[in-house]
């Protein structure tokens, strides 16, 4: 059960549920706790549709540089293809981004190992059996 619905049922109010912030856009963002991936989904959405509508303009561009035969005209459709292939190195910088956030660190994984003995019984036990521990060195 989760916090929430713990103290919602130990003052016997309702839940709050997800809290959804709602921007200028009408974009929908809900308050969860896993921002990294929500951030992903939306800056990844945006690349693909920059890409989409790239290329849509980058082959109406063509057109009207290769009917016009302009040279201002073929100057935006090489600088048109280089914005789209930016677009594509930083969708692939996206995913190696996300890819170093999701992988933990080799040195952030610690191993603990517990070697704990408990003795049980009196301290001229306890004296006997340190003599015997160091005369077996």
């Amino acid at each position: 059960m989760k916090i929430d619905e713990t103290l919602s049922a130990e003052f016997g109010i309702q839940p709050m549920g997800q809290t959804e912030v709602i921007t200028k856009t009408g974009e929908v963002i809900n308050d969860s706790t896993n921002k990294i991936q929500d951030d992903f989904d939306v800056t990844r959405g945006n690349l693909r549709i920059l890409l989409q509508q790239g290329q849509e303009a980058l082959q109406k561009s063509l057109d009207v540089a290769m009917q016009s035969e302009h040279p201002r005209a073929f100057e935006v459709v090489g600088n048109l293809m280089k914005q789209l292939a930016d677009i594509n190195q930083q969708l692939l910088d996206l995913h190696q981004q996300k890819q170093k956030l999701d992988t933990p660190k080799e040195g952030s994984r610690k191993e603990v190992t517990n070697n704990n003995v408990i003795f049980t019984g009196s301290t001229a036990e306890l004296n006997k059996l340190i003599k015997n521990m160091s005369k077996g060195e």
